[in-house]
């Protein structure tokens, strides 16, 4: 009997243990996410982008099924069959850091260089400022006063000349954590 309460002891205790939820917070006042700046990533966080050179022979992406998503003026009536020379892939990004921008701006170039797409780009687009302001007292005093910004930068970035490589190798493409990324074909 002994032996059994020990062992039912020991699974209670294991269940509580599993079962536990981790608090959010500690005492301590919460900072929300962007306010910090961030590091760089570590490279072994970071998954490789297995590349192959393009061949010359590959065949045009049919974008005729996605004409109705793609950017047409509203004057045109019929529309055109479209190659994959007259359209393009933009790819806009946007994060709080610049370095990993930077880096998906340099990883997408490598995938149009291994491709033999026409790499445009990148363009600054202007960067967003969102100011916080916070009492510094918890109760009065409302003079002493904190400011604290979030800066979200933006990158714009065109493929021209698509293939289906190209699309396939963007398709498989991981940008990296803290980048919000937008992919769009619009008519060249």
């Amino acid at each position: 009997a002994f032996l059994h309460a020990v062992s039912a002891r020991d699974s209670m205790q294991a269940i509580y243990q599993r079962s536990r939820v981790s608090r959010p917070f500690t005492v301590a006042r919460p900072c929300p996410a962007g306010v910090r700046p961030i590091g760089r990533v570590s490279p072994s966080s970071q998954r490789p982008v297995v590349l192959s050179k393009a061949a010359s022979a590959d065949e045009p992406i049919d974008f005729t099924e996605y004409a109705d998503e793609m950017d047409v003026t509203a004057t045109s009536t019929a529309i055109a069959p479209i190659s994959g020379d007259s359209v393009k892939l933009r790819v806009r990004m946007r994060g709080y850091s610049t370095v990993l921008l930077r880096d998906a701006v340099e990883q997408i170039r490598a995938v149009a260089d291994a491709t033999g797409v026409e790499f445009k780009g990148p363009v600054m687009l202007p960067t967003r400022r969102k100011i916080f302001c916070v009492l510094r007292s918890p109760h009065v005093d409302k003079d002493a006063r904190e400011h604290f910004e979030v800066r979200t930068h933006h990158r714009l970035v065109d493929l021209k000349n698509l293939s289906s490589q190209a699309v396939e190798a963007m398709m498989q493409w991981v940008p990296p954590p803290g980048l919000e990324v937008e992919c769009s074909v619009v008519a060249a």
